[in-house]
């Protein structure tokens, strides 16, 4: 069986050493078997003041362009690192593709956008690539109580729309910026097992 490579990356503001990122690599690095090898969290370039540019291009550069490892990885991103990983599939090669991704408290609009926030929101990207990228699919959780998205129904349905989603929704989530979130890594390995599809 192949062992899948994780790549998480961060929030705005996010760091490796935030939010849930360490504790998800030491719950993988304690299973036997492992699920995933390795399991990185990207260090973004100027987490306060993410700009598509620059965090598309690291997305890139930590993915690489190698296709059997491109096949291998999952990617899981966080809010606006969501954002950088669909840019990122968006601008694949074609016919190259991640197995699979996973994103957390992920959205298209936010209730109340600050000025650095809209380029992301009002710049378009390449859908259709970025399904296909996908590989096996994209999966969102969504929180209930998500304070930048109070629509969080809406919001699965945009995801559901635009990208063919898989929705799972999360009480009392927030915007996961806690430690530790179960529910996150129960996702990702029931969404990463080989026998959930394979790339189309």
């Amino acid at each position: 069986m192949t062992v899948r490579r994780l790549v998480v990356v961060p929030r705005w503001s996010g760091t490796p050493g935030s939010d849930w990122y360490p504790w998800i690599v030491d719950e993988i690095a304690n299973m036997r078997p492992r699920p995933f090898d390795p399991a990185v969290v990207a260090a973004m370039p100027e987490p306060d003041r993410p700009t598509i540019q620059a965090w598309v291009a690291r997305v890139r550069e930590v993915l690489g362009d190698d296709p059997d490892e491109l096949a291998r990885t999952v990617v899981v991103g966080h809010s606006v690192g969501c954002q950088a990983v669909l840019r990122a599939l968006a601008g694949l090669t074609a016919g190259r593709h991640v197995d699979r991704v996973v994103c957390v408290a992920g959205w298209f609009t936010v209730d109340a956008p600050w000025s650095e926030l809209i380029p992301w929101i009002e710049t378009p990207f390449d859908t259709a690539r970025c399904r296909a990228a996908a590989g096996r699919g994209v999966t969102v959780l969504l929180s209930d109580d998500d304070p930048h998205t109070a629509d969080w129904r809406a919001n699965g349905e945009a995801w559901r729309g635009r990208l063919g989603a898989s929705v799972v929704d999360v009480s009392g989530a927030q915007h996961f910026n806690g430690p530790r979130y179960p529910s996150v890594l129960q996702t990702l390995l029931e969404t990463s097992s080989p026998d959930q599809g394979a790339p189309t």
